[in-house]
C-alpha cells in the first residue's frame, strides 16, 4: 500500500515561492549556525509533538473502530463454519497488528525528526505486510468494520505525509548543517594553526636578525682588535713564522734533490721497513721529513754513506730552521680575533638552519592556505543550498 511509504515522491505545490538569498560574512558564520541549530531544534520539537498528538488522536479513533471489530459476530454469519473459524482467526491476528503498531507508535522516543519520521514509516511498512492477509481474509465476511479501519489507518497515514512534507526543510536543514559544520570547524582550526606559524615565522625572522646584529658586532670587533698593537705583534710574529716554515720548505725540498733514491732502493730492497721509507719520502718528501724531523731519512742515508758534505749542510741548516720555527712558536703570541671568528662561523650556520625552518613553515603555510580556500568552497556551496552567501568583509 503506498500510502505507508512516507519517503515516496513530495507533493508539489503549484505556487512559485520567492527566494531571499541572505549574505553573511566569515565571522557571522559562527552565530548563524548556532542560532539555525537553536531555531530548527525548536521546530523540529515543536513538530515531533505535533506527530505525538496526531498519532494519540488516530489511536483512540482506531480503539473505537477496533471495538466496534472485535464485537463484530462472526457466528451470526451464514456461511460454512471453517470459513467463519478462518475469519474469525484472521480478525484476530487483524486486530493485534493493528494495536501492536499503535503501541509501537506511541512509546517512540525519539528526539530527531528524520529519524522519528524513518521509525513511523517502517512501523507502517511492517504494518502492512504482517496485514495484509489476515485483511484480505477477514474481509471475506466482515466489509464495513474493515474497510472503516483501513480508510481511517489511510486518513492517518495521509496525515503524518503532509505534517513531514510542510516540514521537510527541518530534515534538508540538518543534512546541510551536518556537512557545513565540520568544514567550518577545519577552517577554524586551519587559522589557528597559520596563525601559530605566523607567530613561529616572525619568531624565526626575529632571531635570524639577532643572529645578523650579534655577527655584525663581531665583524667590527675583530676590525678593531685588528687596529691593536697586541694584533699587530701577532700579526708579525705568524708573518715571520710563515717565513721560517716557507724557507724550511724550500730546503727540505732542495735536500731531496740531493738524494740519489735509485741507488738507496737498490741498497735497501731487501729491507721491507726500509724500503717503505725509501719509497715513502720519495713520493712525498716533504710530509714525511716534517712527521719525524727528518730522523728515519737521515738514519738510511748514514747507514749507505751518501752524507757528503753538501748533504750534511743541507741538513745542519734545515734543523737549525726546524729549531728557529721550534722556538718561535714557543713565543706564544694569542690570537684574540680567533674565539670572535669561530663565534662567526657558528652564527653562519644558526642563520643557515633558522632560514631551513623557515622555509619549511613556508611551506606548511602555503598548503594549510590551499587547503583552506578548498574548505571555503566546499562550505560555500554547501551555504548556498541553504540560499546563504558568503561574501568577503567589505575594505
Amino acid at each position: 500500500m503506498k500510502i505507508f511509504n512516507l519517503f515516496k515522491k513530495l507533493v508539489r505545490e503549484n505556487k512559485i515561492k520567492e527566494i531571499v538569498i541572505e549574505k553573511l560574512t566569515f565571522s557571522e558564520i559562527e552565530n548563524w549556525i548556532e542560532n539555525e541549530i537553536k531555531q530548527n531544534e525548536i521546530k523540529q520539537n515543536e513538530t515531533i509533538l505535533i506527530i505525538k498528538d496526531k498519532i494519540k488522536k488516530y489511536t483512540n479513533e482506531l480503539n473505537k473502530k477496533i471495538k466496534t471489530l472485535n464485537d463484530f459476530d462472526v457466528g451470526a454469519k451464514k456461511e460454512k463454519e471453517y470459513i467463519k473459524r478462518i475469519v474469525n482467526n484472521n480478525k484476530k491476528d487483524y486486530i493485534r497488528t493493528v494495536e501492536s503498531s499503535l503501541e509501537k507508535l506511541n512509546n517512540l522516543k525519539i528526539n530527531e525528526f528524520e529519524e522519528f519520521i524513518k521509525r513511523v514509516n517502517e512501523i507502517f511498512l511492517d504494518f502492512n505486510k504482517s496485514s495484509y492477509k489476515n485483511y484480505e481474509r477477514a474481509t471475506i465476511l466482515i466489509g464495513k468494520e474493515m474497510a472503516s479501519i483501513k480508510e481511517n489507518i489511510r486518513i492517518f497515514s495521509n496525515d503524518l505525509l503532509k505534517t513531514y512534507e510542510k516540514n521537510k526543510d527541518i530534515v534538508d536543514f540538518f543534512k546541510i548543517i551536518s556537512q557545513i559544520v565540520p568544514k567550518y570547524q577545519s577552517i577554524n582550526s586551519i587559522d589557528n594553526t597559520l596563525n601559530r606559524i605566523t607567530e613561529e615565522k616572525s619568531s624565526l625572522n626575529k632571531k635570524i636578525n639577532e643572529r645578523k646584529d650579534e655577527d655584525k658586532i663581531l665583524k667590527e670587533t675583530i676590525e678593531e682588535i685588528k687596529k691593536s698593537q697586541n694584533y699587530l705583534d701577532f700579526s708579525n710574529h705568524q708573518k715571520k713564522l710563515e717565513s721560517l716554515k716557507s724557507e724550511s720548505k724550500k730546503n727540505i725540498l732542495e735536500l731531496k734533490q740531493l738524494l740519489d733514491f735509485k741507488v738507496m732502493a737498490n741498497f735497501f730492497h731487501i729491507n721491507p721497513e726500509q724500503m717503505k721509507i725509501v719509497k715513502n719520502h720519495k713520493e712525498d718528501f716533504y710530509i714525511h721529513f716534517i712527521n719525524d724531523n727528518g730522523k728515519s731519512i737521515i738514519n738510511l742515508i748514514d747507514e749507505i754513506k751518501l752524507n757528503n758534505n753538501k748533504i750534511a749542510e743541507k741538513i745542519k741548516y734545515i734543523d737549525s730552521k726546524l729549531e728557529e720555527i721550534k722556538n718561535h712558536k714557543q713565543e706564544t703570541k694569542n690570537d684574540e680575533t680567533q674565539e670572535f671568528y669561530f663565534r662567526i662561523k657558528e652564527i653562519a650556520s644558526e642563520i643557515d638552519n633558522l632560514k631551513i625552518e623557515r622555509a619549511k613553515e613556508e611551506k606548511r603555510y602555503g598548503r594549510l592556505e590551499t587547503s583552506k580556500e578548498q574548505l571555503i568552497d566546499t562550505l560555500k556551496q554547501e551555504f548556498s543550498k541553504m540560499n546563504v552567501d558568503i561574501v568577503p568583509v567589505p575594505s
